[in-house]
């Protein structure tokens, strides 16, 4: 009888707590005021409604990568862009710029030299620009190339595994009382997203109001 009494207490229990989601989003709100110096539990924060809309998947992720490597090339990138454009072919362009911005900075660096020798103050100051200009440029490109290669690393990572899920996404409605605003009690409708584990999450944005 005991036992039975025992047992009956113990699913009661987890059925009032929260499920695993729920759990999920009370520690990751917690993380968040605790940054803040307050406390969930006395925001009387409430959960009305959390489900999952959607895995994200490495295949989605990489159309995202090829998007960002096409809009290195040109700020609104066109999808036919977007489709074609190759890692290598954006690499090659990188590389030959860097190389002909190397070539004139040595260039303009010979024509201070030289203006220095000839005492062409003028010349001097004009070539210093130059060469200066020549040499920020090549610097940007670099910066540019490793930013490319960084992002073809990742995406032949996730090219190995196209369908591997990497996170899950949660449309989720909650309230709880904004200790800044006075206590003034507000809800809130967000997408969440999960770590590759599904064990917390990690990610917020807004609902897009249509």
């Amino acid at each position: 009888m005991k036992k039975i009494t025992l047992l009956l207490l113990t699913i009661l229990m987890f059925s009032c707590g929260n499920n695993k989601e729920e759990q999920m989003l009370y520690d990751y709100q917690q993380k968040n005021v605790k940054a803040l110096n307050f406390d969930l539990k006395d925001l009387d924060y409430k959960v009305q409604n959390i489900e999952k809309v959607a895995h994200i998947t490495a295949a989605d992720s990489i159309k995202h990568l090829k998007q960002e490597l096409a809009e290195y090339w040109t700020k609104n990138p066109e999808q036919s862009l977007v489709d074609t454009l190759s890692f290598k072919y954006v690499k090659s362009v990188l590389n030959e710029t860097i190389t002909q911005k190397d070539t004139l900075y040595k260039l303009y660096q010979e024509a201070v030299l030289t203006a220095i020798r000839i005492d062409d103050f003028s010349y001097e100051l004009e070539s210093k620009r130059k060469r200066d200009d020549a040499m920020d440029e090549m610097f940007s490109y670099k910066k540019t190339l490793s930013g490319v290669e960084t992002l073809e690393k990742y995406f032949n990572k996730l090219s190995e595994k196209p369908d591997s899920i990497l996170s899950s996404k949660y449309k989720a409605n909650y309230s709880l009382k904004n200790p800044m605003l006075g206590n003034t009690k507000q809800t809130f409708d967000k997408i969440f997203y999960t770590n590759s584990t599904q064990t917390e999450f990690v990610k917020e944005e807004t609902v897009d109001e249509k």
